[in-house]
């Protein structure tokens, strides 16, 4: 930030007649702008009495306006020494000084004409200007206050005070001071642009692209311009708009920095690869001597995975500017690609010696050695990185990376955190940051992050598919249906979408558009097994068991080894045990707990071996389904009655306590522990436990089955064909066997 002042010329008191003439007439080339004759004339005048201070003061003004700083400060230097009280000249050489980049030596003359005085706005702005090219905002900001209340209608003033508060991160105060700017100076393209940056600061991306609208409508040939507002779209994952921006930039001015890169990347991000390199191509056909324009093209060719094209290109490069740090942190991650570890340290240490500041070359030195075992060294790197920037979400993201890949997803999970708080829209933090939450087991707060990554960039779509793959993520949110509908949206042709969002209609109740999901996910991937599965779960629960069975045995002919197979195993003996055909149930379920067993799987094949009678075996299925999971309230039950059968009182008496200590007002482990009693012949304690579940449940239908059958055992029929002929008027089919059996 730099304001040079127009350095006046003043009319000269008596002086000896020949020394008068020479500031007479070099006052008057001045006047003329002959700084050159003006200094001459003053130098006679200064070699016929070097003791006026106003001669030297005069110079001083003429090299000023002839951008001779040196000279003007020395001058400067030499009035004050004869008069200490002449406030301009401190004035003057302190703008000087500014303009050479003195800051620290300006502020102090600024702080001498303030304190000879009298003040006035000039003094205060410029000082201003001073502290904020030495990065003391906070005193730029107490500076430009002050003279605005010289001149409280200066727009200059509240642009510059607006920068000031920017680089002080107080955005909205930025913004505020830009608004009164433009309302005193309209036309400012600068302005508008300042104000677009604060609020792209502030994540304001579509108010930045209006702002940076607003610029290029008063400056059309503004390239900076249109570059900036490239990257806000880019952004907004708008890459289509950002490439036009950064074409109309670079046919404005094609020299600047990392133009070209970000035009790749954004050519890239549309999966225009080949447009990037195609690009490139013909830049270097131009400029064969460009470095930078070889190391571009590297870059994309390292996103193509073309590692060795890459490495290729980054040699050129460092061959073309051996001193170009980037460049060797470039080749270490093409080299880290490759397998060339060793090589990959080796650049990213000469990266850090060229430019020990950059945060990039740690992130591939710690990669490096993270290839290399060297735990401790990856650690230390990425703190070093942080160290240099501890606003530095990159580095915060890198070093929660190599936690998490050194396993330790606590703190991985803590630096996301940090990067997403210094940039609340870093959607690889939130996606990470979900993938170690997801292995700690905390699926709310995994499906929360995913929920915000979508939210930011709903054009992702890596944050729908992880989403999906978080086990009954439907159960965490309220929006899936809607969230599934919009990745259907940005990419009808994925499978997948469809199966999640028929997962979500499930969950939600509606079994008609889920089943009408799943349909559709098939017809696009006939071999998604999991779309099979859950087609077949759907069919089971709406007894379509010849349907289930069929999707069922088309995902195993599909994979019938793979671990995920095992809940497909398991779905089709349950649906082959409604088909009663319990011996190929019972093969079914051997073979899903041989891939891979779990409590649900142990509990069905239970039960089956208890319709075939087998009560031993289905008494050792039921303890092993409650090893697996001891809050599997049926599987305890379902034990008490095997054992039951089994004449083992002590066991049922066991299970149940079990059961009923997890769930104590259940009515169906009343209803099990009634079967239990009738078959250890204990009549009268089935009736009570089945009162007690219709104490508990009025419309347990199965409760009244029980009982008729518990009285009928008692010899009493016409309480018992009641009991079960109500059990059949409130829908429970399997009464009408027992009606048929003991109500004739």
């Amino acid at each position: 930030m730099k304001k040079i002042l127009f350095l006046l010329f003043l009319p000269l008191c008596s002086l000896g007649q020949t020394a008068s003439t020479y500031i007479q007439e070099g006052n008057s080339k001045a006047n003329n702008k002959d700084y050159k004759g003006a200094i001459q004339d003053f130098t006679h005048a200064i070699e016929l009495n070097s003791k006026n201070a106003d001669v030297f003061y005069y110079r001083a003004n003429a090299y000023g306006n002839l951008k001779d700083y040196k000279a003007a400060i020395n001058d400067y230097a030499e009035a004050v020494a004869l008069k200490p009280g002449l406030t301009n000249a401190y004035l003057y050489k302190a703008n000087a000084e500014a303009a050479i980049q003195d800051y620290q030596t300006a502020i102090i003359d600024f702080d001498r004409a303030i304190t000879l005085g009298p003040k006035t706005a000039d003094m205060f702005h410029y000082r201003g200007n001073a502290k904020s090219n030495m990065g003391d905002y906070a005193g730029a900001i107490a500076d430009f206050t002050t003279a605005l209340q010289f001149t409280p209608n200066n727009a200059d003033l509240y642009k510059y005070r607006g920068l000031a508060k920017n680089n002080n991160s107080d955005f909205a105060g930025a913004i505020a001071d830009y608004n009164t700017a433009v309302k005193l100076s309209p036309n400012s393209a600068e302005v508008y642009q300042y104000m677009a940056g604060s609020k792209a600061s502030m994540n304001d991306y579509n108010g930045a692209i209006a702002d940076y609208t607003k610029t290029l409508s008063l400056n059309p040939n503004n390239a900076e311009a249109y570059f900036y507002r490239a990257n806000t779209r880019a952004k907004l994952n708008d890459f289509k708009g950002a490439v036009d921006d950064y074409k109309k930039a670079a046919a404005i001015n094609p020299n600047l920095k990392n133009l070209l890169l970000y035009m790749a990347n954004a050519q890239s991000s549309l999966g225009d690869t080949n447009g990037a390199l195609d690009y490139f191509n013909k830049a270097i056909a131009q400029s064969p001597k460009n470095a930078n324009l070889y190391m571009y093209r590297g870059i994309i060719k390292s996103d193509k995975k073309d590692n060795q094209g890459a490495l290729e290109d980054f040699n050129k490069t460092i061959a073309l500017n051996p001193k170009n740090g980037d460049a060797y942190q470039s080749r270490s991650f093409s080299k880290l690609a490759l397998g060339n570890y060793e090589g990959a340290k080796i650049d990213a240490d000469s990266a850090i010696i060229i430019n020990p500041n950059s945060i990039s070359a740690y992130v591939s030195l710690s990669k490096a050695k993270m290839a290399m075992k060297d735990t401790v060294g990856v650690i230390a790197d990425l703190t070093k990185a942080i160290s240099l920037n501890s606003k530095s979400d990159e580095a915060y993201l890198s070093r929660g990376d190599a936690y998490r890949d050194l396993g330790v997803p606590l703190a991985a999970i803590n630096d996301y955190t940090k990067a997403i708080a210094i940039n609340p829209v870093y959607t690889y933090a939130f996606f990470n940051r979900a993938i170690e939450k997801t292995k700690l087991g905390d699926y709310a707060a995994a499906v929360k992050d995913l929920e915000k990554l979508i939210n930011i960039a709903p054009q992702q779509q890596n944050g729908y598919l992880r989403l999906g793959k978080i086990s009954n993520f439907y159960k965490y949110t309220n929006n899936g249906v809607q969230l599934f509908t919009k990745a259907i949206a940005l990419n009808p042709t994925i499978a997948d979408f469809y199966l999640y969002r028929g997962e979500a209609k499930a969950a939600a109740g509606d079994a008609k558009g889920a089943m009408a999901d799943y349909n559709t996910g098939a017809l696009k991937a006939p071999k998604n097994i999991t779309l099979l599965l859950k087609r077949g779960l759907a069919k089971t629960d709406a007894e379509d068991y010849n349907g289930a069975l069929t999707d069922l045995s088309s995902a195993l002919k599909i994979d019938s080894l793979s671990d995920s197979t095992a809940l497909v195993w398991q779905a089709r003996g349950f649906v082959k045990a409604k088909l009663k055909n319990y011996k190929g149930a019972l093969t079914d379920l051997d073979r899903a707990v041989s891939i891979f067993s779990n409590d649900e799987t142990f509990l069905i094949r239970g039960d089956i071996k208890m319709i075939l009678k087998d009560y031993a075996g289905a008494a050792d299925d039921y303890h092993n389904a409650t090893y697996m999971n001891d809050a599997n309230i049926k599987a305890y039950s379902h034990s008490g009655i095997a054992k039951s059968y089994l004449g083992d009182a002590q066991g049922v008496k066991d299970d149940f306590a079990a059961a009923f200590k997890l769930a104590p007002n259940n009515p169906d482990i009343y209803i099990d522990r009634a079967t239990a009693k009738v078959n250890l012949k204990d009549l009268n304690g089935a009736i009570l436990d089945c009162n007690t579940a219709i104490s508990l449940d009025t419309k347990n239908s199965r409760a009244y089955l029980q009982r008729g059958l518990s009285k009928i055992a008692l010899e009493d029929k016409t309480g018992g064909c009641a009991d079960m002929n109500k059990a059949l008027s409130m829908g429970w089919k399997e009464a009408a066997d027992s009606i048929a059996k003991y109500c004739k």
